[in-house]
């Protein structure tokens, strides 16, 4: 795995390196600005000595200097009493730089007005340079110091800014996973708290997912224990029955009870799965074939109870897209309530059409409808209408909500003015 990096090392890191750049940078301009300085100040030194020389302020006695150890600036008398260094003796007035007995000197030579008396003045351009070295180093110095001092309380405000982070990640850590709370946001750097709402987002939603598989759970649950309790009964009635038709009619009663039993753990499993499958293979598949088949199968139910099941619309060609025959599924078990909670002698009407690139499948019946305040409810699994007296598991509409959204679709419910329930799906066109 590739080596997962420091965000403090690297700010750390990356303003060291920009930190001595600069410094290396900004010391050579300061250092060579002072080492030029230092020696235009030397060189203004040597003009103003020449100057009191030409004033006639400077004795002769005064004016020369035979020991070049002790003296940084040696002034001679050009001509026959001229000493070390020795300059020849028709040299140009003015700064001249030359070698003379074997080192570099800086000369400036003037001549003496009325007397014309010439004279120099010279200095060891190592000793210049010795000078303006030690003016360079007083300047680069305090910067170079300066700057470490910087980066040291630079490096201190970071990890300062850094462990307001640090606390985040403890608190993190310490949640059990099972009631997640939400991270403080405060006290913390304005460009990370972006960062601290998302993951609050989503601790939310996992929270609520927990959430919703526990009740899920519960539901499950107690969903279970009645056909369970029930069959139980039911083989204690069967051990009890005195004749053969008693045991047969109990008999018939314990196998209708452990097909609802099987029906509702197929329900639930079905639900389960839905839920938490996260890949997702989309096939494009014909909306009609799929509402004829349908239809075909539970038309003998609609027969059986004489209502009149029919198609009063029906666009050709749709083409949708459609997850393992779920679709087939969600279609089923909307025309298989219609028939369920509609009475003897009454009508269901189907529609499909397609309109603004959407399509649109339509069941509408004359049976007791769903009351307004329970019409977001029923998609919720295991909610069952308050009013009706049919059996059921509530898990339909639930299993058909899941399909819709894994498919991109919507369910609408509404109630229709004179009487019964209109179920609404809707899904985009495979163009």
């Amino acid at each position: 795995m590739r080596k997962q990096k420091s965000l403090q090392r690297e700010l750390n890191r990356w303003i060291v390196i920009t930190a001595l750049i600069f410094v290396l940078l900004g010391g050579l301009i300061a250092g060579g600005v002072a080492f030029y300085q230092a020696r235009e100040l030397q060189d203004h030194t040597l003009l103003e000595i020449a100057r009191l020389i030409k004033a006639g302020k400077v004795n002769e006695s005064k004016a020369i200097h035979h020991d070049i150890k002790k003296d940084t600036v040696i002034i001679n008398e050009l001509g026959e009493k001229q000493h070390v260094p020795i300059i020849p003796v028709n040299t140009a007035d003015g700064f001249h730089t030359m070698e003379l007995d074997d080192s570099t000197w800086r000369v400036f030579v003037t001549t003496q007005p009325g007397s014309e008396r010439r004279f120099s003045v010279a200095q060891q351009t190592k000793l210049r340079d010795k000078i303006a070295m030690a003016s360079s180093l007083s300047v680069f110095l305090p910067i170079a110091l300066l700057i470490i001092i910087m980066l040291l309380i630079i490096r201190q405000i970071i990890q300062r800014q850094f462990r307001s982070l640090s606390k985040l990640t403890k608190d993190l850590d310490q949640q059990d996973g099972m009631s997640l709370q939400h991270l403080p946001n405060k006290d913390i750097p304005i460009e990370v708290a972006p960062f601290v709402d998302s993951i609050n987002g989503l601790l939310s939603r996992v929270n609520q997912a927990i959430k919703k598989q526990q009740r899920f759970i519960a539901d499950a649950a107690h969903e279970l224990r009645t056909p369970i309790t029930a069959l139980s009964l039911q083989v204690e009635n069967l051990d009890k029955a005195s004749t053969a038709d008693a045991y047969k009619k109990r008999h018939n009663q314990l196998k209708l009870g452990l097909d609802r039993l099987r029906s509702l753990v197929a329900q639930l499993l079905d639900l389960a799965r839905l839920q938490s499958e996260d890949e997702i293979s989309l096939e494009t598949v014909s909306l009609n074939q799929i509402v004829q088949e349908s239809i075909e199968n539970l038309y003998p139910l609609a027969e059986k109870a004489n209502i009149d099941l029919g198609v009063i619309k029906q666009e050709e060609n749709i083409i949708v897209e459609d997850l393992q025959g779920r679709l087939h599924q969600l279609i089923s078990n909307a025309i298989s309530n219609a028939i369920h909670y509609t009475p003897q002698h009454g009508k269901i009407d189907i529609s499909l059409y397609s309109e603004d690139g959407m399509a649109t499948f339509v069941v509408e019946d004359t049976g007791i409808g769903i009351p307004e305040e329970e019409l977001k409810l029923v998609k919720q699994p295991f909610y069952r209408v308050l009013e009706s007296s049919q059996p059921g598991t509530g898990l339909g509409l639930a299993i058909s909500h899941e399909i819709a959204q894994k498919l991109g679709g919507k369910i609408t419910l509404t109630n229709r003015k004179e009487g019964g329930l209109r179920f609404i799906y809707t899904q985009r066109v495979k163009t």
